[in-house]
């Protein structure tokens, strides 16, 4: 962590002060400013602040994070972006278990994070709009983590990658006339670990979603077809008439 200095809360992320009056907007918009820390390279292991007492955690204002868990010989691994927020002193220390477990992070891209500490919290008390907004944040990306393990658990590995590029595609996504852009330097390596896959199946699998015209790279940029929804779509139809038959 290097590269301190400011920034305004609200500023960075204008979703934080969405259900304030518009009579308080600008003046938590000037109190509620945070300590700036750049984001580079690797962890390994528990980060974040010397004595994290009084935090309420981390908010990510720029950049791509990878958080991966290495455990036994296996890998599963999440994406945490802008909005994110996060307290990597509380899930990534001890997990209890009977074997060793590694937690990893990678900056994906350069990135930042807000550190929300305890000066930032004695004065977010007023507007407890903001505190309720952050609250949200962390039961989202509780959700987030469920869809990844129930797509982690399907059979087929295409339709995990589908269904993965769906899922990123509604923080990340670009609509335009054939489908969704997504500019992500995710790697088939990186694909591997979001999907719980061998990374020679993803490539494989990730050809063939090419040849059928549903997901392909070009110039460092994701396109995810419109068709790949209608493909999914069908495949979900397919999977209630089995479930009759049997």
């Amino acid at each position: 962590m290097a590269g301190r200095s400011s920034v305004p809360i609200l500023e960075a992320d204008p979703d934080l002060g969405q259900d304030l009056a518009a009579e308080d907007l600008g003046a938590a918009t000037q109190a509620l400013v945070a300590k700036r820390v750049s984001l580079n390279g690797k962890s390994h292991g528990d980060w974040g602040p010397a004595d994290p007492s009084g935090h309420l955690g981390l908010l990510v204002v720029e950049g791509l994070l990878l958080r991966e868990v290495r455990l036994l010989g296996t890998c599963s691994a999440e994406l945490i972006g802008h909005g994110d927020l996060l307290r990597p002193w509380d899930v990534d220390g001890e997990l209890g278990l009977p074997m060793p477990a590694e937690i990893h992070w990678t900056a994906l891209e350069p990135a930042a994070v807000a550190v929300l500490d305890s000066h930032f919290v004695r004065h977010a008390f007023e507007w407890p709009e903001v505190l309720a907004a952050l609250t949200s944040r962390t039961v989202v990306r509780t959700m987030s983590l469920a869809l990844n393990t129930a797509v982690s658990n399907l059979k087929r590995i295409d339709q995990r990658l589908l269904l993965l590029f769906w899922h990123l595609a509604q923080r990340w996504g670009k609509m335009g006339i054939d489908g969704v852009a997504l500019r992500l330097p995710l790697t088939h390596d990186t694909l591997a670990k979001l999907v719980g896959a061998a990374r020679p199946s993803v490539t494989t699998a990730l050809a063939g979603l090419a040849r059928d015209g549903l997901l392909r790279r070009e110039d460092g940029v994701w396109l995810l077809s419109r068709q790949a929804e209608v493909a999914l779509d069908s495949e979900r139809g397919a999977g209630r008439v089995a479930q009759r038959i049997h």
